[in-house]
């Protein structure tokens, strides 16, 4: 008989990406690049993006640097975006047209990953919400109800 072999493979300790990969991979991102433009480069990171998002799940002070340096990402868009539109004489209307939608995708985008361009910033208030309740025994405003309740007639002259 013929015995197959049961064959298993150990998963690696070694890390997906080293910290110096991470740093550079959040300097592009504050950049203004994208995560799947970063990650096309299958010579430098040798893993998919779906991996990439697995492993961020994975280390969350990682996934933390990145989302931060995506914010930063976005905000240098602007401020690209603002430097067209300061400094660049635009004549085509379709170039125009262009970069007016843009505009408005980066300014959506701004407004769900950052506070710093929305219109319904969080506001915060120190509010007490403590309860506090407590008996007192002053005796002075009690009613005694221990003693026997008579009913007084009421005087009826029929």
């Amino acid at each position: 008989m013929n015995k197959s072999k049961i064959t298993t493979t150990k998963k690696s300790n070694q890390e997906l990406i080293t910290t110096d990969q991470a740093d550079i991979i959040c300097d592009a991102l504050a950049n203004g690049k994208t995560l799947t433009e970063i990650l096309e480069n299958q010579k430098v990171y040798p893993f998919s993006l779906m991996k990439f998002y697995a492993y961020l799940k994975k280390n969350p002070e990682l996934e933390i640097k990145i989302t931060e340096a995506r914010k930063y990402g976005v905000q240098t868009l602007i401020d690209k975006l603002l430097q067209v539109f300061k400094y660049q004489e635009i004549e085509d209307p379709n170039a125009i047209l262009w970069i007016r939608e843009k505009t408005k995708f980066i300014t959506f985008l701004a407004n769900k990953l950052t506070d710093l361009y929305s219109d319904n910033k969080p506001i915060k208030q120190n509010i007490d919400q403590k309860m506090t309740i407590s008996w007192e025994d002053n005796q002075d405003d009690l009613i005694d109800v221990s003693e026997d309740i008579v009913d007084i007639p009421s005087d009826n002259k029929d």
